[in-house]
């Protein structure tokens, strides 16, 4: 399955394939052998219906071993993405007091942020996860003595926060930047999106393949992101390719990402 997948991922670089598989994806024979052949690696309907499907492979998700293991060893590291973060952060001119750090598992880009950009003391830099990845990042907190880190249940208290930070996590969610912002009694002067697929063509559902775990993802598009930003008050500042990222559905080239994208908005009024 993951070697058919990769060899419709390759031919779909190729501008006749690109052509070629939406027209295939209308034949019904071909589409069952492709379905059965690429097994979960497809395009869904919604959230529930690929994690339906994820469940008859692997049904382990975000709260596997694996994916705590891969963040905690990232705590220490600056990936390449990282930097047009950490250069636009050092340019906001008054330091942050509070970060609210979206889907950010253990706390991994504190840690990772905190020397370069020699956060205060007084920083409260606040995480929003699933329990088992909150419960994770306690404990990491806890072995390393930090005090400044918290983990919280529920979007709330984004809106006490100076910098809202989205690092790898969006395309996890059914709803947009714009549209989880809009929820928020006060929206956020700062806000970085980085380390996100996106798509210049229809909306897709699909799993990502983690090798021991799956995870549905949505791949928004981006002109629909950026418009709906723009909506909120929003301003964007800056873009920069993460190169070292990609998210591909075979059959769907269209709507496939090559590389992850990373953004920083700045409301007007601030």
């Amino acid at each position: 399955m993951r070697t058919l997948a990769r060899v419709l991922i390759l031919l779909g670089e190729s501008d006749f394939f690109r052509r070629l598989f939406p027209w295939l994806r209308t034949k019904p024979i071909l589409r069952s052998l492709f379905g059965w052949g690429l097994a979960y690696r497809r395009e869904y309907c919604s959230f529930a219906e690929a994690q339906e499907s994820a469940n008859k492979f692997i049904s382990a998700g975000h709260e596997h071993d694996d994916d705590v293991k891969m963040h905690t060893h990232l705590a220490d590291r600056i990936r390449e993405s990282d930097y047009p973060v950490l250069y636009y952060w050092s340019q906001i001119g008054s330091l942050p007091r509070t970060v609210f750090d979206f889907g950010g598992n253990v706390g991994n880009v504190f840690y990772a942020y905190d020397k370069p950009l020699a956060f205060s003391k007084d920083l409260r830099w606040i995480v929003y996860d699933i329990s088992e990845i909150r419960a994770a990042g306690q404990l990491l907190a806890t072995e390393r003595n930090e005090s400044r880190i918290s983990f919280v249940d529920s979007m709330e208290k984004a809106a006490e926060c100076d910098i809202f930070l989205a690092s790898g996590c969006l395309h996890y969610f059914t709803d947009r930047l714009d549209e989880l912002l809009a929820s928020l009694s006060t929206l956020p002067p700062h806000v970085f999106a980085n380390r996100t697929p996106l798509t210049d063509g229809p909306d897709l559902i699909t799993l990502q393949d983690n090798k021991t775990f799956l995870v549905p993802c949505k791949l928004h598009n981006r002109t629909k992101l950026l418009r709906g930003m723009g909506r909120l008050g929003y301003k964007l500042k800056a873009s920069w390719t993460v190169h070292e990222l990609a998210l591909q559905v075979p059959l769907y080239p269209e709507s496939s990402c090559r590389h992850y994208s990373g953004f920083y908005f700045k409301l007007e009024e601030s």
